[in-house]
């Protein structure tokens, strides 16, 4: 948790310098708790759930020989782990931001829209946004990317390069500060590019899927960054107020459909 704490401060400090929308909370948000039970939950539940996937995968492929394929795969094999490590990080950083990009998409889509919709519900959008994801976003979104990425044979030492980078990149796009990075709006998400994102606006919702490089939202026509304006109305109707409301929201929404009970939550988070 001293990792909150950090950020809490620091970002803290940058939304009051560099404000996006001046009005919101600088240092704790109204959603600030349920971030962070989100984070909480994170780290008692999921673990390396990753290394689940990828031990399933090889004890159904190498039924005979699991312990060392799984070791292989762990360590790093074949033509990819050979590379330089500065190579392999580069490579894991476009690969998993390329697989993430399409399961976001995947996730704005009706049938998985209403697990990533409590992401989307947060209407004082922070840095402690990013924790804000439902389990089974996480499960398929999170650890399913990175245990595809994995399985290519990747070395132990590049994921540990880019972990400060990923650590740090997710708070920052989502925080209440005003950067645009300029000419390097199309090299890297900035948060004025990610705040259009968890916008309202159906017409900004639905693009800048990207986690880390707008390339993608370039070549799939999903760019989304107009000039000299800002966005400042966020979240979703219809989703809870509260954390177990939230967790159980999409299940709820999947039964109404299913006709299992009668949909008493019309609006635009079940649609």
């Amino acid at each position: 948790m001293i990792d909150l704490a950090v950020s809490l401060l620091a970002f803290g400090i940058m939304a009051r310098l560099w404000p996006c929308n001046p009005g919101q909370p600088r240092f704790v948000t109204p959603e600030f708790v349920d971030n962070a039970l989100y984070s909480l939950f994170g780290i008692l539940i999921y673990g390396d759930l990753a290394t689940l996937y990828i031990r399933a995968g090889v004890g159904v492929l190498f039924q005979h020989d699991a312990p060392r394929a799984m070791a292989a795969v762990l360590a790093g094999y074949g033509p990819v782990g050979h590379l330089p490590v500065v190579a392999q990080a580069i490579a894991i950083l476009l690969g998993l931001d390329f697989v993430q990009y399409w399961l976001h998409r995947l996730f704005h889509g009706r049938a998985l829209w209403p697990f990533h919709a409590i992401h989307h519900s947060a209407e004082v959008l922070d840095w402690s946004t990013t924790y804000r994801i439902h389990p089974v976003n996480y499960v398929i979104y999170g650890a399913g990317a990175l245990a595809l990425i994995r399985v290519f044979g990747f070395s132990p030492a590049a994921f540990a390069i880019i972990a400060p980078f990923n650590l740090v990149i997710g708070p920052l796009v989502h925080a209440n500060v005003n950067w645009t990075f300029g000419p390097f709006r199309y090299v890297l998400v900035s948060p004025v590019y990610h705040r259009w994102h968890h916008s309202k606006n159906l017409a900004a919702r639905d693009r800048n899927f990207a986690p880390t490089f707008p390339i993608w939202d370039l070549m799939f026509g999903t760019y989304y960054m107009p000039r000299g304006v800002l966005p400042d109305d966020y979240g979703v109707d219809g989703v809870p107020s509260h954390f177990l409301g939230q967790l159980a929201y999409p299940f709820r929404v999947c039964g109404e459909r299913l006709g299992l009970w009668p949909k008493t939550t019309p609006g635009e988070a079940a649609a």
